[in-house]
């Protein structure tokens, strides 16, 4: 073989070398991206059903929580009638 033979053949080996490179950084780049785009789609619906529970929070908490101050409110009323009905008792006693 001469120079010129040798140098054609590392040539199309180092093509070659780089074609079989390209290729895999493209495969694995690929695969890369549809898995980051699959977790991105999971993660997007975890997000939805967090906002759908959360909204259904929003909906049903008026009816299920009491707040501090109804709470306080109730027993006022509460306390004024037990009031009322003492001081009628003191009054049919005195």
């Amino acid at each position: 073989m001469d120079i010129v033979q040798v140098t054609a053949v590392i040539g199309a080996a180092a093509s070659l070398l780089c074609t079989l490179v390209v290729g895999a950084l493209t495969y694995f780049m690929k695969k890369t991206l549809a898995n980051l785009e699959n977790a991105d789609k999971q993660n997007a619906d975890h997000i939805e059903k967090v906002e759908d529970k959360l909204n259904e929070l929003q909906v049903n908490l008026p009816l299920v929580f009491e707040t501090r101050e109804d709470s306080i409110r109730v027993m006022n009323r509460i306390e004024d009638k037990l009031n009322r009905l003492t001081y009628r008792l003191l009054d049919k006693e005195g």
